[in-house]
């Protein structure tokens, strides 16, 4: 979901960032939040030498902005953007004709697919992929246990379950009061389960109903099957595998479109794939029926996690790409002025 900016751009402090910056070795504006709102830019003061990361920020190009952003380069600091979903999730950003990726110093984002994207409008892109933070408690499975927990968790994607809809009800006809569902979020998805065994869990942010990452989490944790379908589309190309890797961390089980999770997941080894709602359904039937075959999913998801998808695997990058970026700092500064007077000669 993008921040929308009306006054200036929020500033906060990633994952990556809180680590390195625990490690002394980047100054970056954000360090401290207060009560989980970002920093404005027009509070930062008389910071220098320092990573401004602007968080999925949508600028509106403005010359009272241009004068503020190029008072906060001055002062040697990097100007960088985060965006990992696609740019045309809000209009306002097309509108302007991307003055937040154009008006920066480097853009910061998760996937190639974005990466191709964003760099029409900004050549300094660097790429991460999203990773845990930490690993989470490895789970334990209670192999008489005969209920059968399914996750689902997201937000505006009505479009993505919707055809899967009548494949989960008929499965819930079928295996009765043996399946229970966790899900967060999405209460569209939550109404159009044909089951009293459900639980919802969300809360306000934004005028949208998000619950809290710790209780996502804690619903993962402690389902058995995740559900991720993702139709294919422009925009759900472009988003990441996070989803796969939360659930393998966590010890669910995915269910899986090819969107996305196909480069991702090994079918039949650390997840499965379905192509169609017919292989949805058969492969949603085999994972109810058979526990073991979860269990064994499951815990090859985890090893995954554990072996290539945690942070502190990948700090080196992120090292080298702030290193970089304070190295290439007139360049970019440079580059970044050129780009603002050719897109926006009125300002």
């Amino acid at each position: 979901m993008m921040n929308r900016v009306e006054e200036c751009a929020p500033v906060r402090l990633d994952a990556p960032l809180q680590h390195l910056c625990a490690r002394g070795l980047v100054s970056v504006s954000g360090c401290m939040q207060r009560e989980d709102k970002a920093i404005k830019l027009t509070e930062i003061g008389n910071l220098h030498d320092s990573i401004i990361l602007l968080d999925r920020a949508v600028i509106r190009p403005a010359a009272w902005m241009c004068d503020l952003m190029a008072k906060h380069a001055a002062r040697g600091n990097v100007l960088l953007q985060e965006i990992d979903d696609h740019p045309l999730i809000t209009e306002q950003i097309k509108e302007a004709d991307y003055f937040c990726f154009r008006a920066v110093s480097a853009v910061q984002t998760s996937t190639r697919y974005l990466a191709d994207f964003l760099r029409e409008f900004n050549p300094h892109i660097y790429l991460f992929e999203n990773q845990l933070a930490e690993l989470p408690e490895r789970r334990t499975y209670d192999a008489a246990q005969d209920c059968v927990t399914i996750f689902f968790g997201a937000l505006n994607r009505r479009e993505d379950w919707e055809p899967l809809m009548p494949t989960i009800n008929e499965m819930i006809r079928q295996y009765g009061d043996r399946l229970h569902f966790r899900v967060v979020s999405d209460h569209s998805f939550y109404q159009a389960l044909e089951t009293e065994a459900k639980e919802f869990t969300g809360g306000a942010h934004d005028g949208y109903i998000v619950a809290p990452y710790e209780q996502y989490t804690a619903a993962l944790h402690t389902s058995d099957i995740a559900l991720l379908p993702l139709r294919d589309t422009e925009f759900n190309r472009a988003k990441s595998d996070l989803k796969f890797i939360e659930s393998a961390g966590h010890g669910a089980a995915v269910l899986a479109s090819p969107t996305v999770y196909e480069a991702t997941v090994r079918d039949g080894e650390t997840g499965l794939i379905y192509h169609s709602p017919k292989e949805f359904a058969e492969k949603l039937d085999l994972l109810i029926q058979r526990a073991d075959l979860r269990r064994t999913l499951a815990e090859n998801a985890y090893r995954y996690v554990a072996e290539y998808r945690l942070l502190e695997q990948h700090l080196d990058d992120y090292i080298a790409a702030y290193r970089e970026l304070f190295e290439r700092w007139e360049e970019l500064e440079r580059e970044r002025l050129r780009r603002v007077e050719k897109f926006f000669p009125h300002l």
